[in-house]
């Protein structure tokens, strides 16, 4: 049976156990800015916003950490995520609806929807847009598309008429709704589809507010506002056209070059910030916006469960109990930060508190180790048959200040237990082949995968299923995955993730390190600023300058 759930001022037709999913779905952001005495909004301005990192590419499917904060403001989705009511409300889509048992969606496109280049957004369009990720599986491995198409066996789009789009899958998703929403399926032009991937980088048309002007890697992007612009969804405050007149993201690697750059002026909005900033820069009359992110935890993936050390589960339980993350929280970050409970963060839909498995315990780690014949050295590192304890970390720098000193801790803790960690720091793409390749790490430190949905982000990173990005080795685990994936009862579903995560803690197959947290600076003249759902930046679309 379908039900009924009012989104805005329209009625949506959703499976019950759909709409339970999408009703518990995470929580909104926080605004900050100037006061409210500046008046009422106004056009005009460039908005400057200083980035970590580079994002690489502005294709909003590409494999990069910061891809999406810059490319949302150009594609838009059919559906958005609205922070307030925690639904999935209209956006390209004007309506949507499921079949009973959420194998098939339809939706109905707005009316006069237009990309910035002119050409109308069709059926038809929309469906060569998800058909594209299938096409290029290829270049699309590690992708977040491909892995929510391939978790719900995607079957194909159809297109009955210029505005309806049918899309059908091999089994029950009731999720999908709300994967929908997510920046990576942002509705490209054909223009932009037609090109090869690889040429997609800095040739980004979509239907969004801004249009993509010039982007020059390590140093800017530049995004200058459309004309016409008249289809926002309602968890925008208003409907027309963007505010500002041009948006510039300046790369800036140096946190404390940031901070400075907020404080002089050259920069409006700043995010990354080095912890210990955050409490000067509030005190110097900046807005802070801090908001946990729904997705995994950032730590530590088991990338080598197949062979020696690491296939053996008491070396894996060993590094979960090594670490402690409070003391990670407390040294290298601060309050706005949380400490892991689970493989998820808090913020995600369906998790499950499993502190009691996340407890640090030194002793335990080593009594593990012992028990598993590998025996101190002469400089403190273990050895067994006269090979090393030594375990190879890739990792990506996405920016983040903390992220260099938090490889340098956790290498600290290891070596407090006799395993020795190699780190090596790797570019968003090296990270790709490297994992392809299966045997170049042992670990890997991520942080980017999940989303809303504590089932799905746990079945994009730990499915055994092709491709099996991360080489996941567990029997046991992938059935509870694909399970969950396709249970349409709420309560039922919900004791599926909760024993994913605990079998994912229990077989040490991931350490969670940080509860990730979203924490941007926002500059006096700056009103209308509040990060998405996804705690990631926004379209800037109510944004506006005093």
């Amino acid at each position: 049976m379908f039900r009924t759930i009012s989104v805005g001022k329209v009625k949506i037709s959703v499976t019950a156990a759909a709409a339970a999913l999408l009703l518990a779905a995470c929580g909104g952001g926080t605004s900050a800015g100037g006061s409210g005495a500046a008046g009422p909004p106004k056009s005009g301005g460039t908005l400057t916003v200083a980035l970590g990192g580079d994002p690489v590419s502005i294709y909003p499917r590409a494999v990069t950490p910061l891809v999406r904060e810059v490319a949302r403001p150009i594609v838009d989705s059919l559906l958005a995520l609205d922070p307030a009511t925690k639904q999935p409300v209209p956006w390209l889509a004007e309506s949507f609806r499921a079949n009973a048992d959420a194998t098939e969606f339809t939706f109905t496109l707005r009316q006069g929807v237009t990309f910035s280049d002119g050409t109308p957004l069709t059926a038809k369009v929309v469906k060569d847009n998800f058909d594209d990720v299938i096409t290029n599986r290829a270049a699309s491995v590690g992708s977040t598309p491909l892995s929510l198409l391939d978790q719900g066996g995607y079957k194909g789009t159809s297109t009955p008429d210029e505005r309806t789009v049918v899309q059908r899958f091999a089994k029950p998703y009731p999720t999908w709704p709300l994967w929908v929403t997510n920046p990576g399926f942002g509705i490209l032009a054909p223009k932009t589809l037609a090109l090869p991937i690889a040429d997609r980088f800095d040739k980004v048309i979509g239907t969004g507010p801004f249009v993509l002007r010039s982007y020059v890697r390590n140093s800017q992007v530049v995004l200058t506002r459309r004309a016409g612009y008249k289809w926002g969804p309602k968890t925008r405050r208003h409907d027309g056209d963007a505010y500002l007149d041009k948006v510039v993201y300046r790369i800036i690697a140096e946190p404390s070059v940031r901070t400075g750059a907020l404080k002089t002026g050259q920069v409006q909005l700043a995010g990354a910030l080095n912890p210990s900033d955050i409490a000067p820069v509030r005190a110097a009359g900046f807005g802070i916006v801090a908001q946990r992110l729904p997705r995994l935890a950032e730590g530590l993936v088991v990338t080598g469960a197949d062979r020696a050390p690491l296939k053996d589960p008491a070396v894996r339980q060993a590094l979960v109990k090594a670490v402690d993350a409070k003391q990670i929280r407390d040294t290298l970050l601060t309050s706005e930060w949380g400490v892991p409970t689970s493989v998820v963060t808090g913020a995600v839909i369906g998790h499950s508190d499993q502190s009691a498995l996340l407890k640090p315990d030194e002793a335990a780690a080593a009594a593990l180790l012992d028990k598993a014949g590998w025996a101190p050295g002469g400089d403190g590192i273990r050895a067994k048959d006269g090979r090393r304890l030594t375990l190879k970390l890739g990792w990506l720098n996405r920016g983040n200040p903390w992220d260099q000193p938090l490889v340098e801790l956790v290498t600290a803790r290891y070596k407090k237990i006799g395993v020795e960690l190699k780190p090596e720091l790797v570019t968003a793409a090296q990270s790709v082949e490297a994992l392809k390749a299966r045997n170049k790490w042992d670990l890997f430190l991520s942080g980017v995968a999940g989303g809303p949905d504590a089932g799905v982000g746990l079945a994009s990173t730990f499915t055994s299923a092709p491709p099996n990005f991360f080489n996941v080795q567990d029997a046991a685990l992938q059935p509870l995955l694909e399970k969950q994936a396709t249970t349409t009862d709420q309560a039922a579903r919900g004791r599926l993730v909760a024993d994913a995560q605990r079998r994912v803690l229990a077989e040490g197959l991931f350490t969670p390190l940080v509860e990730d947290t979203a924490v941007v600076a926002v500059g006096k003249k700056v009103h209308g600023f509040a990060l998405d759902a996804d705690a990631r930046l926004p379209a800037l679309l109510d944004v506006w300058l005093s």
